[in-house]
């Protein structure tokens, strides 16, 4: 399952009709486990295999609001390890009940009719159960773990390659690593785009006042460390733009999505995407603005998404959805259109030819010539993608519906390619030179030079 890890989607929610700005959403709910936390759990147990504080066998005890745990159980599964996800009931109980189809054992801090928000205490229990086991157990300390960040370098690298330019980063704040841990991997890149943090009001990494809230696995409660990647990197966010969401608008948010879109997603991405829709007109000219999604909203099926459970903790904002729906529908994104549907309206008409079709007798040669009359665009559509264009970019030249843009966007993809066939070149010459002349089979392993443009180097700490 771990195979599967990222390579998530993007998906154009918003343009200023304004500004010109275009938001994109980063769909992490597309990873294993519907969440962007199972990258950073493989990156926390690879490097904990490497520094051999993990062994064959072991147990993993972490304190987790739910997507974390997740994760970790994937990776326990995978990799022959016990895990024990402390948690508390303010978790969803999908989350919990997920964790235990895997085989994880839940051991909770407080009872059952306590629904607030334990992180410090289940992390003080989760150490102390670590350490009173011994060498054998492993305790992650996600808060604290350098090798959360780096479990977002992977997601740095498809949004260089999938949009070549980030202007403004969005990202709920829980451990920070999402955010920061995806920041670092774009500057590594030669991105520095500008960062905009996201926390429940009520929540104390950006300062107080502190109050219960009910959006989960994001913020920092009163009482708890923010951690090690907010320690460091707070300050590479402006004072403006460490944000604040109320539980009210992040969740009125995440239904007008499911309600609208068909997209759903979690409250705490829900805060995200208000952020960005609010702001998106304050961003410079053409801009292009990702938001991080950091988990599903199947998740969320008996609280955000349950009108009794929100009327009962006075979240119910019919209003506040019709204003987030307002935003919404006023930056839709302009149609255009999905080569891929051509595509199948195309196999469609040859295999169930349309009325014309079947009272004229079409078939064989003089079907095919009516079809590409009828779908003109199809023939160029295939050319396209004999080229390695990718189908949103070729919905993009459909759009625009002219000759020229065609020629633009074909001349900017060659070069495109001609950069990679540069980078390969370079590669093989690489191997050549360093080939033991006397050995027809092996190529060996070239010296080490100059960091690749191309990927992001890890981080110094967890490199050593």
């Amino acid at each position: 399952m771990s195979e599967l890890i990222g390579q998530t989607p993007l998906f154009e929610l918003a343009v200023s009709t304004e500004t010109g700005s275009r938001v994109f959403l980063k769909l992490e709910t597309m990873n294993p486990t519907g969440a962007a936390k199972i990258r950073m759990a493989r990156a926390m147990i690879l490097e904990a295999e490497r520094r051999e504080l993990l062994r064959p066998g072991g147990h993993i005890i972490e304190s987790t609001s739910g997507n974390t745990g997740l994760g970790l159980a994937v990776v326990a599964r995978e990799r022959g390890y016990r895990f024990t996800a402390v948690v508390d009931h303010h978790a969803c109980k999908s989350k919990l009940n997920a964790m235990r189809s895997m085989g994880t054992e839940l051991v909770f801090v407080g009872d059952g009719d306590d629904e607030g928000l334990s992180t410090n205490a289940r992390e003080e229990l989760a150490e102390k159960l670590a350490a009173e086991e011994g060498p054998t157990a492993y305790f992650p300390a996600q808060h604290h773990n350098s090798a959360n960040a780096i479990g977002y370098y992977a997601l740095a690298a498809e949004l260089a390659a999938d949009l070549g330019k980030i202007d403004v980063l969005i990202a709920a704040v829980g451990t920070g690593g999402a955010l920061f841990g995806t920041a670092r991997g774009l500057r590594e890149l030669g991105r520095s785009p500008r960062l905009v943090g996201v926390e429940p009001e009520g929540s104390i990494a950006f300062g107080g006042p502190a109050h219960d809230y009910w959006q989960s696995g994001t913020g920092t409660p009163l009482g708890a460390d923010p951690g090690l990647h907010v320690d460091e990197d707070l300050h590479l966010i402006d004072a403006q733009d460490r944000v604040k969401v109320s539980d009210a608008d992040a969740f009125a948010t995440t239904r007008v999505l499911a309600a609208e879109l068909g997209l759903m997603i979690g409250g705490s991405s829900g805060s995200s995407v208000y952020t960005a829709l609010t702001r998106l007109n304050t961003y410079p000219d053409h801009s292009v603005v990702v938001v991080v999604i950091n988990d599903d909203g199947e998740k969320y099926l008996d609280t955000v998404f349950d009108d009794e459970w929100m009327s009962d903790r006075d979240l119910l904002d019919r209003e506040r959805e019709a204003a987030v729906l307002a935003v919404l529908r006023a930056c839709t994104p302009p149609g255009r259109p999905d080569p891929r549907e051509i595509e199948v309206l195309r196999d469609l008409h040859y295999a169930l030819p349309d009325t014309f079709a079947l009272k004229n007798g079409l078939s064989g040669s003089e079907l095919r010539d009516y079809v590409d009359e009828q779908l003109p665009q199809a023939k160029l559509i295939r050319l396209l993608e004999l080229a390695d264009m990718p189908a949103h970019r070729i919905g993009e030249i459909l759009a625009q519906g002219d000759d020229d843009a065609v020629l633009r966007a074909l001349d900017k993809h060659r070069k495109q390619l001609a950069d990679r066939a540069a980078v390969l070149a370079d590669l093989l010459a690489d191997l050549r030179g360093t080939r033991d002349p006397h050995d027809t089979h092996t190529i060996l392993v070239p010296p080490a030079g100059p960091e690749s443009a191309a990927a992001p180097r890890p981080d110094r700490a967890f490199a050593e």
